[in-house]
């Protein structure tokens, strides 16, 4: 129970996040009390079920857009289901020989990473909670994460618990144990010493907000324009004229800063009024487009393919399918459609139902939405400076839509491709009043970091900020409760030169897969070494 609550206190919205290279040695400690593997899967269990009911309760509170049976159940299932992983992990540790206090550590490490990385991809991913994002304020023990990405930090971390807890329980021969702790000491001592070093290289944050200082470093100026719509009045078709004209009018308010670029959020506007189906709010948006003259990127919700041009609807009626995509749009100021992004990485019940033909027939009556279809390629977003006129120069963005940008191996996929800036659009709206908005924003710094690539965040209903490849909020955080309602910013594009420089960029996950070789190495070989004694 001690080591839940010092876990929770170490996230978001409490963020006291040294508190997470102590909060694992109270449950180590348990875990050495245990009398058999039974005894150590319910202590697991325990602490899992008490962290993550604390973490999670943003799910129950969706009750006011959908079935509060439904959302009572699905927060239940998810904190049963995530607390798995803690109990799984104190079972394993049981088959750790605890001769050696060094190798009992490393062994913990590994387990614990391994286990984070399953999680982050089994029944479709959930790494919200690992041990690493605890750490997004710490910006010296971050910046370890351009190697191994966060779940390298999530096992430096759990070292340090261990071999601490290995200590205290065998306090009565310290200095035995002493030497045991030199290990996982030096190794955290290297990771924030690579941090400081890393963070001398980075320029000064400048004094006057929403500037970036950058030596001979590209940059684009930026408009970031969340609207901050409350999540009812998104879904209630009678607030669309408001909604659109609310984006306009801060578009024009945006436009006489001189910014290169308009950035809307997620699923801001209806795709019918940029189809013009709808020809009343279609004629708003173009002449919006021609009055500020300024490329757009904006999230929307469309069937089939993208037109090439906005305003073709009945012109390709007959060619559109059925399927609906959650979208990311480039469209210059002539309306015309540079490019287009649908997300891939769905929300599960939340955007689509999984495992449909398996469910039973009343499962559907629960889930209010019309589900999306997942994306099927990476597409990087042309943008076109049509502020020089003397020479135009073409930028590719890389787009990750809400749910995506808490997976780091796919957050990167754009970044390999050649992006030279990544954009996280997303709607958190549904989530009013809880730690999800910041929970979600804490995994931004990260994917910088991972990537050395600036990330600018345009959040309907949650933070709105740009955080630059050291993982630093180089802006004011825009949101529901700020006067602020525009972010203009200048953000740093990553050079020709820099593309793919980072280890984990290039290779992604390759560390916590390490770690699960070994752990089905040694797991492997105990068992091997098991039957045969047994059969001799």
């Amino acid at each position: 129970m001690l080591s839940a609550l010092l876990l929770f206190l170490s996230f978001p919205n409490l963020n006291l996040f040294p508190l997470a290279w102590v909060a694992m040695v109270p449950f180590f400690i348990a875990l050495t009390r245990a009398t058999g593997w039974k005894s150590a899967f319910w202590i697991g269990y325990l602490t899992g079920f008490l962290f993550f009911a604390g973490l999670l309760p943003a799910i129950l509170l969706l009750y006011p857009y959908a079935n509060i049976f439904a959302t009572l159940v699905g927060y239940l299932l998810l904190v049963g289901y995530t607390a798995l992983y803690f109990a799984v992990f104190a079972v394993l540790m049981r088959l750790v020989p605890r001769r050696s206090s060094i190798l009992f550590a490393l062994s913990a490490a590994c387990i614990w990473t391994a286990l984070e990385w399953v999680r982050s991809w089994v029944i479709t991913g959930f790494p919200w909670g690992s041990i690493g994002y605890s750490q997004w304020n710490n910006l010296p023990g971050i910046q370890i994460a351009s190697l191994v990405g966060v779940h390298g930090i999530s096992f430096v971390i759990v070292l340090f618990n261990a071999s601490l807890a290995t200590l205290l329980c065998n306090r009565h021969q310290w200095q035995q144990e002493l030497r045991a702790v030199v290990l996982p000491l030096l190794l955290t001592l290297l990771c924030f010493g690579y941090g400081i070093l890393q963070l001398q290289k980075a320029d000064p944050l400048a004094q006057r907000p929403n500037v970036t200082p950058q030596t001979n470093v590209e940059t684009l100026k930026v408009a970031l324009i969340p609207g901050n719509i409350s999540q009812l009045q998104k879904w209630d078709l009678r607030q669309f004229p408001k909604i659109l004209q609310r984006y306009i009018e801060l578009t024009h308010k945006a436009s006489r800063e001189g910014p290169e670029l308009i950035v809307w959020p997620e699923t801001a506007t209806r795709s019918r009024a940029l189809t013009g189906e709808w020809p009343t709010y279609y004629r708003r948006f173009s002449q919006m487009l021609r009055d500020t003259g300024i490329p757009i990127l904006l999230g929307t919700a469309n069937t089939g393919e993208t037109d090439q041009v906005i305003g073709q609807f009945s012109k390709n009626r007959e060619k559109r399918d059925t399927q609906i995509y959650n979208r990311v749009l480039s469209i210059a100021p002539d309306g015309k459609i540079h490019g287009d992004y649908a997300k891939m990485h769905l929300v599960p019940f939340g955007e689509y139902v999984p495992l449909t033909h398996l469910l039973p027939d009343f499962i559907p009556n629960f889930i209010q939405f019309e589900p999306f279809a997942h994306g099927k390629t990476v597409n990087l977003l042309p943008v076109f400076d049509v502020k020089n006129k003397t020479n135009t120069r073409k930028i590719e963005l890389g787009a990750s839509i809400c749910f995506e940008s808490v997976f780091p191996d796919e957050f990167r996929r754009p970044v390999k491709m050649g992006a030279s800036v990544m954009g996280i659009f997303t709607n958190d709206a549904w989530f009013k009043g809880t730690a999800f908005p910041e929970l979600h924003l804490s995994m931004a710094p990260f994917r910088a970091v991972e990537n050395r690539i600036a990330v600018f965040r345009c959040a309907n209903g949650g933070f709105t900020c740009v955080v630059d490849k050291f993982g630093r909020i180089t802006t004011p955080l825009i949101t529901p409760n700020t006067a602020q309602e525009v972010l203009i910013a200048t953000v740093p594009l990553l050079s020709s030169t820099e593309h793919k420089q980072t280890l984990y960029t290039r290779y992604g996950d390759w560390f916590p897969i390490l770690c699960a070789l070994i752990c089905v190495g040694g797991f492997g070989s105990r068992t091997v070494i098991w039957v045969r004694r047994r059969h001799s």
